[in-house]
């Protein structure tokens, strides 16, 4: 689904929340139904549940921005669309006929969700679980559709509300579209700190203290998982804040069981622990997670859960325990390869691209460059440049090395598209201080490696982590069969090459 203007040929748009509604589900509701209002379409937006929307940050959020939704109480009669010909049901946050959406009868519906799919697909539909938040989908769906979010700060607000409650106040973001919507939505400052300040009622603050008490911790590993009853992301995000305070624990999970499955808040204050790489393990094969170093979140299906004959707890439990076996720590500089377990490769001339960081932006400028890998910060000088391998993967590279290992070519810098990947996604180059972005593609030139660049390289046997000559506060995460590699002229530079890229780039010797 590119933009919403597909949906104009209808004169009706019923927009239904997954039931008991949270703050992304209702702001992904109501921007929708501002931009069919611009249409001149009849719309409205309902949801079910157990009760009316009560919360008081739901209920502050709803009357400051003027959101109306009618609930469906459980013993009334339910609205049948089947009849309208001209009519759409057009569910966000959820998706038709699951478990925690109030079945309705329509002829023509659609989904725009980011949860993982858990229902035969219908007529319309936009499901994208990587992201963060619907919000995110919303936003970028309206921007296609040209909707002006300078005149609309109302439905700025309520999609940067429902991004920040549904990605533990922003700390869980993942992929780059959501940390895109963001940065570039201006929103109502005031309300967003009034809103943040009504979140815990004292049952929540009673029911974190439970979540507390009730803990599993290994102190081999510094440790710790809680489980909580059923609450917001926010407070279980709030509970993991406060766990991770504990003098004896370096990272820690809490969950609490939600319609459909678990929901997950994770914290590390350690290096060698990636919060997102945590959260996606846990989820892997039943769900997503993601996030930041230090904060992450995610959600795994109940149906998964429960094939495995376990209970939440020993789910997690087991997981948890596991990750901390599946890998192997390595550290640049420290590091000393007994070269006999490694063979030697040189690499291919194919092109690939570079830019001077000071062609973009003026020297001394903070720049912020944003990936499907996530986000880097470097200052540009006349010493650092930026590469773009074959697989569009970016990453910053100092100008004696790029010099000694590379030569420029003349021509276009072009996309092999055979080395696209699947998610392509075309990196974000933003002044950190005056938030201003440029398009890297204009400033890319060609470039192959100059002589016979060689290194030694053999593949990882277990997942590994690679603390890098360049990155020493976060590291390079590989899986069994990618490379483990090191410059021959400098056998303690190690990182780690991805087993695709590296069959396509080097050849054995």
């Amino acid at each position: 689904m590119k933009d919403l203007s597909q949906f104009d040929r209808f004169d009706k748009i019923v927009v239904q929340c997954h039931d008991n509604p949270d703050a992304d589900a209702l702001a992904s509701a109501f921007s929708v139904t501002e931009y069919f209002k611009e249409r001149s379409k009849a719309v409205e937006i309902i949801y079910g549940g157990f009760a009316p929307v009560q919360k008081s940050n739901l209920t502050l959020m709803m009357d400051e921005l003027g959101i109306k939704a009618r609930f469906l109480p459980k013993n009334e009669e339910p609205p049948d669309y089947t009849l309208e010909n001209n009519t759409l049901l057009l569910i966000v946050d959820g998706q038709y006929c699951a478990g925690n959406v109030k079945k309705l009868n329509a002829r023509y519906v659609a989904v725009i969700d980011h949860h993982v799919p858990e229902t035969p697909p219908v007529m319309f539909s936009d499901i994208r679980p990587f992201l963060g938040a619907c919000s995110t989908l919303v936003w970028l769906l309206l921007k296609n559709s040209g909707f002006d979010f300078s005149k609309k700060l109302d439905v700025s607000t309520a999609l940067y509300y429902g991004l920040y409650t549904d990605t533990g106040s922003l700390g869980e973001i993942t992929h780059p579209l959501d940390k895109d919507m963001r940065d570039n939505l201006s929103h109502d400052k005031i309300l967003i700190k009034r809103l943040k300040n009504c979140n815990l009622t004292m049952k929540d603050l009673m029911l974190a203290g439970k979540g507390l008490i009730a803990s599993r911790a290994d102190f081999n590993t510094s440790s710790g998982i809680f489980f909580a009853e059923p609450c917001d992301p926010n407070i279980l995000g709030f509970i993991s804040d406060l766990a991770l305070q504990v003098d004896t624990l370096n990272s820690c999970v809490v969950f609490c069981e939600v319609s459909g499955g678990v929901k997950i808040s994770v914290r590390s204050c350690v290096r060698e622990i990636m919060a997102y790489e945590l959260a996606g393990r846990l989820c892997e094969g039943g769900g997503s997670g993601g996030g930041h170093s230090e904060k992450a979140g995610g959600f795994i299906s109940k149906d998964f859960i429960d094939k495995s004959g376990q209970s939440s707890l020993d789910f997690l439990s087991a997981r948890y325990t596991k990750y901390f076996t599946e890998y192997d720590l390595f550290y640049s500089g420290k590091f000393k390869a007994d070269l006999n377990e490694f063979e030697q490769y040189v690499k291919l001339k194919i092109p690939i691209g570079f830019a001077k960081t000071t062609d973009i932006f003026p020297e001394g400028t903070e720049i912020l460059i944003r990936t499907l890998e996530g986000d880097s910060h470097i200052v540009s000088s006349e010493n650092m440049y930026i590469m773009i391998g074959i697989r569009q993967e970016v990453y910053p590279i100092k100008r004696e090395k790029f010099e000694r290992t590379y030569e420029e070519l003349q021509g276009d810098y072009v996309v092999l598209p055979e080395f696209l990947p699947e998610r392509h996604y075309v990196p974000v180059i933003k002044n950190r201080k005056e938030g201003v972005s440029e398009n890297i593609e204009k400033y890319i030139r060609p470039c192959v490696a100059k002589g016979e660049t060689k290194i030694f390289a053999r593949p990882l046997q277990k997942s590994a982590k690679v603390f890098t000559e360049w990155n020493q506060e976060g590291y390079m995460f590989g899986r069994a069969g990618d490379r483990l590699a090191c410059r021959a002229d400098d056998p303690s530079d190690i990182y780690i090459i991805e087993n695709t890229i590296f069959d396509l780039t080097y050849g054995k010797i």
